[in-house]
């Protein structure tokens, strides 16, 4: 090391001089990372940094969404955003529930195709649908994804036009960084996924190789299962973990949902909000409530912009149609916290941009407000 560098890494002891060990800055320096990051992720979201421009939109074009469970909040909400965003161009919409499995996903993405549309917009895993999707395309309907695959964007290896959402491996790290600035450096992690979902895989594996970087947390378990089994799986394996682990713990998960099944668990075990902090991803309305209240165990949640992404769901259909390439927007992801838990839209418990991204929309597409 550098003798300036290492006179910086001194601390004075009486009238002595102490370096400090290399494992000690370094968790200092992840410490000092982390919060930096949920510092940024925390902020305020008010630059618009989608498209400005767009092909005219064609008229009566029809669209089918396959929702990937009803049941649950964002997958629901995006069948409902996009339909009142196609309305705004006089094109029809059609709802299909994939009831939370693959093979209700193949039935209902088959049901789509039956429907004979222009365009199929899946929440969904586009893995496990490429003999249908590969159907469709060849029938020139265009497929695009909500949360389809690892990554945003296009993606022609699983034939989709784009698939939309923030990027996993940042909700991941934003999920690893806030247990780590709020620990100090000290958290004892659970893991939570479910990895019949690219994406989530994807999300979860970043938070645990961002938990292992931090050399003074764990990783206590990573637990897969699939997300319709939340409300079976949950309650047991609370237990389980604060029997094997006790506190303090932290408990991360891909999705807000699978947190609703947790807390009564930790409530009956009469554990502390303060001994085991729950964070989650998706921004449902049941964890804004949570955050609100706080002393409820959940502290944070990753919120994705789904009245935005539904926007931007059907501005790439309309730039398929018209043989144009994707935007190239993603939306960086936003924190939840106590403290902006009512900004960005958070009032009406719900991630909503303050970048005026409807209006920005609407005139790109040559539409009145």
């Amino acid at each position: 090391m550098p003798f300036f560098a290492a006179a910086a890494r001194a601390v004075a002891v009486g009238f002595g001089l102490v370096v400090l060990s290399h494992a000690a800055f370094a968790k200092d320096d992840t410490v000092a990372s982390a919060k930096a990051a949920v510092a940024r992720y925390a902020g305020p979201q008010t630059v618009w940094e989608g498209p400005t421009s767009a092909p005219k939109p064609m008229a009566g074009m029809s669209i089918v969404y396959l929702s990937g469970d009803e049941q649950n909040d964002i997958s629901r909400e995006y069948g409902l955003f996009m339909k009142a965003a196609a309305a705004k161009l006089g094109w029809k919409l059609t709802v299909i529930d994939g009831k939370g499995s693959p093979s209700n996903w193949v039935s209902g993405f088959n049901q789509a195709i039956a429907l004979k549309p222009n365009g199929i917009a899946i929440f969904a895993d586009a893995k496990s649908l490429q003999g249908p999707i590969q159907t469709a395309v060849a029938r020139n309907i265009v497929v695009i994804g909500l949360h389809a695959a690892s990554l945003p964007g296009p993606n022609p290896a699983l034939h989709l036009f784009v698939n939309i959402q923030e990027d996993p491996r940042e909700i991941g790290r934003a999920e690893a960084d806030w247990a780590i600035a709020d620990s100090d450096g000290k958290a004892r992690v659970v893991i939570i996924t479910h990895n019949e979902y690219q994406i989530a895989q994807t999300k979860s594996d970043a938070t645990r190789d961002r938990v292992e970087a931090c050399s003074g947390c764990k990783v206590l378990d990573y637990s897969n299962f699939p997300a319709s089994e939340a409300a079976q799986r949950m309650p047991q394996l609370t237990t389980s973990w604060l029997q094997r682990f006790g506190v303090p713990i932290y408990i991360t998960s891909v999705g807000d949902n699978d947190l609703d099944f947790a807390i009564p668990a930790l409530r009956s075990a009469g554990v502390s909000p303060n001994q085991a902090k729950l964070i989650g991803a998706d921004g449902n309305r049941s964890a804004y409530e949570r955050i609100r209240r706080g002393n409820d165990y959940q502290t944070v949640t990753v919120s994705e912009p789904i009245e935005l992404q539904a926007y931007q769901a059907i501005d790439e259909f309309n730039r398929a149609f018209n043989k144009a390439p994707p935007s190239g927007f993603v939306q960086p992801p936003y924190l939840v916290t106590a403290e902006n838990v009512n900004t960005e839209g958070g009032k009406q418990d719900v991630f909503i941009p303050d970048n005026d991204y409807k209006s920005h929309y609407l005139k790109i597409w040559g539409v009145a407000p």
